[in-house]
């Protein structure tokens, strides 16, 4: 009879432990969350503090006794240089905000300016952590132009894709060989385009409802795979795909890219030129190029990152005094002109981000006008609105 009892009180036992299973592993995850939060915030001011540090390294490495020649001779800039070392940042602000506005006008419309204003805002927030510069773009294009949110994510993939079609052809071809000659010239005219052409043509295979058909079948019939593919938030995914098969708009992408690029450059070179540095074009677009890079990669936010690595890698590559005096060698002061092409982009970002503040609002933004929508679920309702109209005048 007790072996019955206790037979019967099993389940209940069981359910009763299954049930504290379940609520100790619910309490973990409640637990890990803001664990998790916590790990994510220190590590970001971990590496905001790191980027300040590596400032404050470059700082001493520019006002060492080694460049006070050079920094004196600041003083005797002519406006021309001034002005030009000022208008390049504000030139590459505006290039990288046309860029995402090409990008994104074959599936949402804005206007061109407005994108220009929330770059220059997004542009000045990168010098933070937390990638803030990230979310002003989300926050201002979704509350404001009503581009949803997984679009806005896929546009800014789309914009580091064709990043990066610019910036390996330009790494390879540069390793190849190592200088500025007619093959470097003409590797780089034919590479980029190319590149970009064919990812192009591939993306066309996987636009549109034929594009989506085959991304549906490499879930071998899987109804899960199928359900993801047709919901609305792979659909806003996907438009990043559609984006990418406008082969006119990337390669119009990638033609601007090429020109921030040499702005990046020209700026180094100007840069040096007032420092009596006068560097080579091809170290001025390595120093251009890598500035940029470290800039758009660095996870803690771009300042102290971008000049520690480029005077790191100016050092690691012997950009020497050569360049100077053809008689003499030596390492040249690089870190007197990196700085000071900081300087110079700080207060025109700090400027051009007042100006889209101001810009966006005293302007409202475009009603939406048109939005990639699921064309087998907009036939369906046309048809069921065509029956209901039917039925109406029966």
């Amino acid at each position: 009879m007790n072996d019955l009892q206790d037979r019967q009180d099993m389940p209940s036992s069981c359910d009763d432990d299954s049930s504290s299973a379940v609520e100790s592993i619910a309490n973990q995850a409640t637990t890990a969350a803001p664990n998790r939060k916590l790990w994510l915030v220190l590590v970001q001011v971990i590496g905001f503090a790191a980027g300040i540090a590596m400032l404050g390294w470059a700082v001493r490495e520019a006002m060492n006794e080694q460049n006070q020649e050079q920094l004196a001779r600041l003083k005797d800039a002519t406006p021309t240089q001034l002005l030009t070392l000022m208008a390049l940042p504000a030139i590459s602000v505006g290039l990288n905000g046309i860029i995402f506005w090409i990008m994104l006008n074959p599936i949402h419309k804005i206007r061109s300016t407005d994108v220009i204003a929330t770059n220059a805002i997004a542009t000045f927030l990168a010098y933070l952590p937390f990638k803030l510069s990230v979310v002003s773009r989300f926050v201002i294009h979704n509350r404001r132009d009503k581009v949803p949110v997984f679009t806005i994510g896929a546009w800014i993939i789309c914009e580091a894709i064709l990043m990066v079609a610019v910036f390996v052809p330009l790494l390879l071809i540069s390793l190849w060989q190592q200088q500025l000659n007619a093959i470097w010239w003409i590797s780089v005219l034919i590479s980029i385009p190319l590149v970009t052409f064919v990812g192009s043509k591939i993306s066309m295979m996987l636009s549109g409802e034929k594009g989506r058909s085959r991304i549906e079948r490499v879930g071998f019939g899987s109804s899960s795979w199928s359900r993801l593919i047709q919901s609305n938030a792979f659909i806003r995914i996907h438009s990043g795909i559609e984006m990418l098969a406008n082969t006119r708009g990337t390669l119009s992408v990638v033609t601007v890219r090429v020109i921030d690029v040499a702005a990046f450059a020209i700026r180094f070179y100007f840069a040096a030129l007032v420092l009596d540095l006068p560097i080579s074009i091809q170290d001025s677009i390595l120093l251009g190029a890598t500035y940029f890079m470290v800039g758009a990669a660095s996870p803690f936010g771009m300042l102290g990152t971008r000049e520690a690595a480029t005077i790191a890698m100016a050092s690691m590559v012997g950009i020497s005094s050569a360049a100077i005096t053809q008689d003499q060698t030596g390492q040249v002061p690089i870190a007197a002109t990196v700085l000071f092409v900081t300087a110079a982009e700080a207060l025109v970002n700090l400027a051009c981000a007042g100006f889209g503040i101001a810009w966006l609002r005293a302007r409202p933004g475009l009603p939406l006008q048109h939005e990639p929508i699921d064309q087998s679920t907009s036939k369906s309702s046309h048809d069921s609105a065509q029956d209901s109209k039917a039925n109406t005048q029966d």
